[in-house]
């Protein structure tokens, strides 16, 4: 290729606002341009008279070498990319916050049973994964990947499932290193497969064999009030094997043979929309192998109602008030244990302008945890075990109806001002923080996050392709995340007091001073509004279009120099 026509492929390259495969990725990523193009200082200086010096045999020599060594890195450069791959790397001009989707990638998941014969049926929902570069679980985006959804084996017992290879993070995109998906068969045990896609990136597995247990039998019937037979209900179990995949049992009521063995609280539930939600009792189910359990006629009544308000603390009216409730009828260990865990339900409901809320019917023993958020007010913690959580306070009911109130206590504002290195204000960009709320006998999440157990009891209802993954509501109203940047100033709102938190920019071009595996902290000790001021600084990955930039400038410096050098 001649030095015009390299240059202008590299220029050409240097335009692109994206880039290809993965290969070529990394290939551009671990590429030190700064180390390779730093021309020698004699480069740089500028002559002293009129008159140009000849230059040396040893300043030619030197140049020349320059020269020839930003030529390689450069052809290195483009080379990586393939004259053949050019054509679709120019293409490939999408926003790169779209890999997500770009980089879905399947994996095909045979499910055998304990004989050995292929699975038919089954349903294999992927929903988390883990990265290569950061710490946690989960990162699917439901806003470009949609609700995580089932796949179902064919009659080699095969489903082939999809999850993206890559996720769009600040300063780059993240690799994803292991996926998580669930198995569910009506005659199988629940299965939670944390698939590790191994050393190779690269070149992950196309194929995994899972084994699946076959599980206890279960038969399940219900009755209300009036002993009159209720076909339509849905079954509540504590635990991580909790089977959501029922079948008629042609007798008006459920059955099941994917039950673990071992002891789980189960509850009946039947959905209304002319009336309260019916529950049952909590029934203690001792399940084994060898034994097929049948239970019959189980009663179903209405919960109870239960009547909130805040304390006369809080000012009315009373703005943006939600309360979150978890019903533990039997507190036991935490819900997810595999050994004696607690059943819970979860549900929400807005607070009026006068503080008051109602929850028409949750199950009626035992105690409930509430948890109260509302413009400037978060409900006051008291629960013994919450450390640095959101936890509220516990109550019990034993009663058709139930009156409480929920003492609350105000929350904090930061007035953040973010700087770029130059000291002019960052013009956008958004700025979160996380505080948490932790579940009696279960996991933590958002603060004022809100999540109805009732919508997993019909979704369970309904025939499995219909189904749908179920989300936490009102993460967008959340007043403390993706807080828009406006000429240098982001306001945070609703923050608990005293209590230590963090900060993190979501910027193309900026983060916030930290490094890269940590975020600024920060903590609130009163209502009145805090100032903070920060500097952001610029990600310390460069992209790729700005390689190939200053590849171009670097090339073009040194040609100029090897002509002045020459007198030309």
């Amino acid at each position: 290729m001649s030095r015009c026509g390299f240059l202008g492929k590299l220029r050409s390259l240097s335009k692109l606002r994206h880039y290809g495969n993965r290969q070529q990725r990394q290939q551009l990523e671990s590429f030190e341009p700064r180390k390779l193009l730093t021309a020698p200082p004699q480069f740089n200086q500028q002559p002293q008279s009129l008159h140009r010096p000849q230059p040396s045999f040893g300043a030619i020599v030197t140049a020349a070498k320059a020269l020839i060594s930003i030529l390689l890195v450069a052809m290195y450069v483009a080379s990586s990319i393939g004259s053949a791959q050019e054509a679709e790397f120019a293409s490939d001009l999408e926003d790169p916050k779209n890999i997500d989707i770009k980089s879905l990638t399947e994996l095909r998941v045979k499910l055998v049973g304990e004989g050995g014969e292929p699975v038919v049926g089954a349903a294999v929902m992927p929903y988390a994964m883990r990265m290569k570069e950061d710490t946690g679980h989960g990162y699917w985006n439901r806003e470009k990947l949609g609700p995580p959804r089932d796949y179902f084996s064919d009659e080699t017992g095969v489903a082939t499932i999809r999850y993206p290879a890559k996720v769009f993070s600040l300063p780059n995109p993240l690799t994803t290193s292991l996926v998580t998906f669930q198995i569910r068969h009506a005659d199988y045990v629940r299965e939670v497969v944390h698939f590790d896609l191994g050393p190779d990136l690269e070149n992950v597995p196309e194929e995994t064999t899972v084994d699946l247990k076959k599980g206890c039998e279960l038969q399940l019937s219900a009755v209300d009030a009036d002993d009159q037979p209720v076909e339509e209900f849905g079954v509540v179990m504590a635990g991580p094997f909790q089977p959501d995949m029922w079948a008629k049992d042609g007798e008006g009521g459920l059955r099941t043979s994917s039950l673990n063995d071992g002891t789980w609280q189960t509850m009946l539930v039947k959905p209304q929309t002319d009336g309260p939600t019916l529950f049952s009792g909590l029934l203690p189910l001792r399940v084994r192998p060898t034994q097929a359990l049948h239970i019959r006629n189980v009663k179903l009544s209405p919960g109870a109602r239960i009547e909130g308000r805040l304390d006369e603390a809080v000012p009315r009216p009373i703005r943006g008030g939600y309360a979150m409730i978890t019903s533990v009828p039997k507190a036991e260990g935490d819900s997810w244990q595999e050994h004696s865990p607690s059943l819970v339900w979860h549900d929400w409901t807005s607070v009026d302008e006068n503080g008051n809320f109602v929850l028409e019917s949750v199950p009626r023993s035992g105690e409930i945890q509430v948890i109260v958020t509302c413009d400037g007010w978060v409900s006051k913690t008291t629960v013994p075990e919450a450390r640095s959580f959101v936890m509220g306070q516990l109550f019990t009911v034993n009663e058709p109806s139930t009156q409480l109130t929920v003492e609350m206590e105000p929350t904090g504002t930061l007035e953040l001002t973010i700087l770029r290195p130059d000291g002019e204000a960052l013009q956008d960009g958004n700025v979160s923080t996380w505080p948490n709320q932790k579940y009696y006998k279960g996991g933590s999440t958002l603060l004022g996050s809100r999540f109805r157990s009732i919508d997993a009891v019909i979704n369970q209802m309904k025939p499995a392709a219909e189904r749908t993954g179920l989300w936490s509501d009102g993460r967008s109203e959340l007043p403390y995340l993706d807080c828009p940047v406006k000429n240098g100033l982001v306001v945070l709102r609703g923050i608990p007091l005293n209590r230590s938190e963090s900060l993190a920019l979501m910027h193309d071009d900026f983060r916030l001073q930290g490094g890269l595996d940590e975020y600024p902290r920060f903590t609130l000790e009163s209502d009145e509004p805090k100032s903070m001021t920060l500097t952001a600084v610029p990600h310390e990955h460069k992209k790729p279009q700005e390689i190939m930039q200053e590849a171009g400038q670097a090339l073009q410096a040194a040609e100029k120099a090897i002509r002045n050098l020459l007198g030309k």
